[in-house]
């Protein structure tokens, strides 16, 4: 076979491949977070099936189990105390008198509002900080867009539990046997190249288990510490701390944007609900007070959480992960930023195992010796 041929093939069925990826996307996004839980559970599994009383041990379907439960549990306990937080905050907010919010607002943004149209006196006279404001909220606190998302929510519920129960039943099988993902694989892999496959695959299970089991560790100390801060030191109520805090921690999840979004949005989102006890001077202080509560818990999470939990678990240089961070934001969003640096990490111990003789690929994977 000419190697014109040959790369034909390659090219085809990569294609293929690329192909039934994206048409079967969502059986495909089923099973990485399967993989994901699997990665999160599997420390717990090994502690279940090292432990032995007497000649009885722990099986690895028992320890899948066991692990597996504990996983739902968790998720079904935030579901039922976050969501009825969520559900009373919105009950709330859909009921904000924004006429009245943006009258309060005027009185203190009056001398910024002169200053704006002293900079720019073309601009019309009815455009101020506080109807900028007050417009970008009505557009996020947007509750047609839930009505139009939620339509058909006999469609929705059951394409959710369908979902559910194939991230359950797949997650299972990675917890019992940690090689069927390695496997799957491994199905698709040229022999040849199979024990370089296996390293790699070895390689990356031990770095994303570490980087995982990191981030939810610090969610959790994230959301407690915010949640402390925004009650007792924000003055908001316990409802509406609980639920910042936790977006905040579910935010951190990415490098860099998250903290700076959970900051700004926890900072409207608890001016708008202590709007009525401002003043003139008091919209600056409650401003400084909260950008204070979420720079702090920020630092505490860079010098103390990071170190200590996962800022070596991809071994990578922080400006690599800044730049990949920022390349996958730019292609995928949001969802392109959450995935950056596990699939960056991926890619890393791939290419050292297959690319080590190239000098860009020696610098980049230098620090996972």
């Amino acid at each position: 076979m000419n190697k014109l041929a040959k790369y034909i093939i390659i090219a085809s069925v990569s294609a293929i491949i690329l192909f039934l990826a994206w048409y079967f996307s969502s059986v495909l996004t089923c099973i990485l977070v399967s993989a994901v839980l699997a990665l999160i559970g599997k420390p717990l599994v090994e502690l279940l099936t090292s432990l032995k009383i007497g000649k009885f041990s722990i099986s690895n379907s028992i320890a899948a189990a066991i692990t597996l439960v504990l996983i739902v549990a968790l998720c079904l306990i935030l579901f039922f105390f976050i969501v009825p937080l969520v559900g009373s905050i919105f009950s709330d907010l859909s009921n904000i008198d924004w006429d009245g919010i943006k009258a309060k607002l005027a009185v203190p943004l009056m001398n910024y509002n002169l200053k704006l149209h002293q900079m720019f006196p073309t601009m019309d006279s009815d455009i101020t900080i506080e109807s900028l404001v007050m417009n970008k909220m009505r557009e996020i606190i947007n509750f047609g867009a839930f009505a139009d998302t939620f339509g058909s929510i006999t469609s929705f519920i059951i394409n959710f539990f369908i979902s559910a129960f194939t991230v359950v039943f797949v997650t299972f099988f990675f917890l019992k046997d940690k090689n069927t993902f390695t496997n799957m694989i491994l199905a698709i892999v040229p022999t040849k190249f199979e024990e370089n496959t296996k390293r790699a695959m070895d390689s990356v299970n031990r770095l994303l288990v570490r980087y995982f089991s990191g981030i939810c560790i610090e969610a959790m100390l994230i959301t407690v510490l915010n949640t402390i801060g925004l009650h007792f030191i924000g003055g908001l109520s316990f409802q509406m701390s609980v639920v910042l805090a936790f977006l905040s921690g579910i935010l951190n999840v990415i490098p860099y944007i998250g903290p700076l979004a959970a900051g700004a949005f926890g900072t409207i989102m608890g001016m708008i609900s202590l709007v009525g006890s401002f003043n003139e001077m008091a919209l600056g202080i409650f401003v400084l007070k909260f950008v204070a509560i979420f720079v702090v818990t920020h630092l505490i999470d860079v010098f103390v959480f990071q170190p200590y939990i996962y800022s070596n678990s991809v071994k990578a240089h922080p400006l690599e992960i800044f730049i990949v961070i920022l390349m996958a934001g730019h292609i995928g969003g949001i969802i392109g930023m959450l995935v950056a640096i596990p699939a960056y990490t991926v890619l890393r111990v791939f290419a050292k195992e297959f690319f080590s003789n190239f000098k860009v690929v020696q610098k980049l994977t230098d620090r996972m010796e």
